[in-house]
């Protein structure tokens, strides 16, 4: 990456009409220091990059001269680390790439996800699991209190059912999952009434998957609760038609 946090200065410095003696006093240091990086001999401590981006009502990308590819770049380089570290089982690892990643990426709701499930992963005493997981619920309700893309958000509520049951906060748990859609208010129930030909076919096939995921784990709860051998048969059947279809 070409450091040009220096001329970026100036330059920003001068659209906004002001002195470096004015953003001087704003960051209490000396006019000279302003003058120094301007010129190139030197760079400001990193300490003062997020107070001065501040200022000029940017971001420390901007502020370095860090340009869109450069940051797609970068972001996609961490998530391919992160899918190789969590193929490998290096969650530990992954809980500080994603944190260190969240520094440059504030509040994405992608690297969140990624942390979120790292932190169930660790842990090796029932103590330390718990507590991993409690951090996990609490970038999990991050994601929800700021999240607007709505599968993310319906999936990391679905998730967050299981990671307070897994804590032992069932009540909880059960509120949570009493707030989630039903399987009727689904996206491909309401999909395949306003696409056509291919798109429709597409959308339908692609339901069957989870569709016969339903009908299974419901039977078999029926199984179970009413001691009847003969839903665990039915689901067999119906998983098989649906199976067909694909």
């Amino acid at each position: 990456m070409n450091l040009s946090i220096g001329a970026n200065i100036r330059r920003i410095r001068l659209e906004r009409n002001l002195t470096q003696e004015e953003v001087a006093t704003h960051l209490g240091i000396s006019f000279q220091a302003i003058s120094k990086w301007e010129r190139g001999d030197g760079y400001p401590d990193i300490e003062l990059l997020p107070a001065l981006a501040h200022y000029f009502g940017i971001s420390v990308d901007e502020l370095l001269g860090v340009s869109e590819q450069e940051k797609k770049s970068r972001y996609d380089e961490i998530n391919n680390i992160w899918a190789s570290n969590n193929k490998n089982g290096l969650h530990s690892e992954n809980v500080k790439l994603m944190k260190g990643a969240l520094k440059k990426f504030p509040n994405d709701a992608l690297l969140l996800v990624q942390l979120s499930t790292s932190l169930e992963k660790i842990g090796t005493t029932p103590e330390e699991k718990e507590k991993y997981l409690r951090e996990s619920i609490a970038v999990q309700e991050q994601i929800i209190s700021f999240c607007g893309d709505c599968e993310v958000r319906g999936a990391t509520l679905y998730n967050i059912c299981f990671a307070y049951w897994k804590i032992g906060e069932h009540e909880k748990a059960i509120a949570q999952a009493k707030k989630l859609s039903n399987l009727y208010k689904s996206r491909e129930n309401a999909l395949v009434y306003f696409l056509d030909g291919e798109e429709k076919r597409a959308v339908a096939k692609e339901a069957l998957k989870p569709l016969a995921w339903g009908i299974t784990h419901h039977l078999t709860a029926l199984s179970q609760t009413e001691n009847n051998p003969e839903y665990l048969e039915k689901a067999k059947q119906i998983t098989a038609i649906l199976n067909g279809c694909e």
